[in-house]
């Protein structure tokens, strides 16, 4: 019996020389839609050459949503040839004057190609500068997801319009000027935010959160030389839900207050004039090891079972025996691991350690992350032994490791431990930690 034509072909090309079966090219016969999707989570410069593979693929790109993370160079170009609509936008300005950058913005936020845009990032240019909040942005109040505003100033007075995003879930502020008014306002008009980050926020001495879904929050300050009030004083008045709460300091500190806020259980904050017993981690950065000060974070957080502290100098002496020997009777330290970055041995670092090593009951686990990346044998077993680990009241394991290359509070990456909701401990992912 005659094999059909068709089956034939099909045949020949599942099949080379030698019989064997070939790769079969299964993507492509997919539908466009589906191709459209997958291509729209590529880089922009991945999505766009998908189109030099075959006449199959050349209008894929063209209608599929934008996913567009590029150059401003090439932004008006690109908007020009795509039919949209749009997936994610996200642009920085290096040059061009201040308002300049705002028209620009605007007029490519008005593109058809990015209708029904679900996330939006940009940075309009140096903090000393903060051109008006684009009035396109108001465009997508109905679709944005994620949203990131940066060096821009939001409007005030009768003339403003508030910005309505009932469906935005990440909000990222970096080097916005905001009064306190237009804040409350933007964070009302947010109904399902579940991660807020704010990074150099000026116009404001002070924020108040309220907010019925919010799971994490952090922030970063830096002194401010514009003459603008920089934010000094944080407030999380009621947030049912809130579970982080991350400080990435760089400068003067900042006056963190909880007043309800039930869930939180882990938190990277410099320091706190509240008791949360529902803490549970806690990481901070000391320029000089302060034993002291980590003692009296202990009285405010009496529940907490992780510790990360990075430290960057020799330390403060942290001589603790007779001080606190009326303490250790009556503070119950619930740690059960420890984690210490750019431990020198030194006699600061190991008055330091040692305290927890014949005090905290519970400890399971303490890392060191050495200074030094490359100790001897000897140095750690003398380490070893200048902790008294034979005293410990159980069983610890202890790590002396190289340093990761990351830094706790000023990686590149906070951003992403804000956001991540996904991951239980967000220092974990950050630093490789076990």
């Amino acid at each position: 019996m005659a094999m059909p034509a068709g089956a034939k072909r099909e045949r020949r090309a599942r099949l080379d020389e030698d019989g064997k079966e070939e790769l079969v090219d299964r993507i492509s016969r997919l539908p466009d839609d589906v191709l459209g999707n997958i291509v729209s989570f590529l880089p922009t410069k991945d999505g766009a050459r998908t189109q030099v593979l075959s006449s199959r693929w050349r209008p894929i790109w063209r209608s599929a949503p934008l996913n567009l993370e590029i150059s401003i160079a090439y932004v008006s170009r690109i908007l020009s040839a795509h039919q949209g609509p749009g997936r994610r936008f996200c642009t920085q300005f290096p040059y061009l004057d201040p308002s300049d950058r705002s028209a620009t913005l605007d007029r490519w936020l008005r593109s058809p190609a990015l209708n029904s845009l679900q996330v939006l990032e940009f940075h309009l240019g140096s903090p000393l500068q903060n051109p008006p909040l684009p009035a396109s942005v108001h465009l997508f109040s109905s679709t944005l997801r994620a949203a990131s505003f940066g060096c821009c100033a939001f409007p005030e007075g009768n003339s403003a319009s508030p910005l309505h995003l009932p469906l935005l879930k990440q909000l990222s502020l970096f080097d916005v000027r905001i009064s306190e008014t237009s804040f409350n306002a933007l964070l009302a008009a947010c109904p399902t935010l579940q991660s807020l980050l704010l990074t150099n926020i000026s116009g404001c001495s002070r924020v108040q959160i309220v907010s019925q879904n919010l799971r994490s929050i952090g922030f970063l300050r830096t002194f401010y030389r514009d003459g603008h009030t920089s934010l000094q004083q944080l407030i999380i008045k009621d947030a049912p839900y809130l579970e982080r709460l991350l400080c990435f300091e760089n400068g003067s500190g900042m006056e963190v207050t909880v007043v309800s806020a039930p869930q939180l259980h882990r938190s990277c904050i410099p320091s706190s004039t509240t008791v949360v017993h529902s803490m549970k981690v806690l990481a901070l950065t000391q320029p000089d090891l302060c034993l002291d000060m980590v003692i009296n974070l202990l009285k405010c957080f009496p529940c907490l079972e992780k510790l990360y502290i990075e430290t960057q100098k020799a330390g403060k002496k942290n001589t603790w025996c007779h001080k606190y020997k009326n303490l250790i009777g009556t503070i119950e330290i619930h740690l059960k691991k420890i984690v210490l970055t750019n431990y020198r041995g030194n006699t600061s670092h190991v008055n330091f350690a040692k305290f927890f090593v014949l005090n905290a009951r519970m400890l399971q686990s303490m890392r060191f992350e050495l200074f030094d990346q490359n100790p001897s044998t000897a140095w750690i077993e003398k380490q070893h032994g200048l902790l008294q680990i034979k005293k410990a009241s159980r069983v610890i394991q202890f790590d002396f490791v190289a340093k990761n290359s990351c830094s706790l509070m000023l990686s590149i990456e906070f951003a992403g431990q804000v956001h991540d909701l996904l991951t239980a401990d967000p220092f974990v992912k950050l630093h490789n930690w076990t």
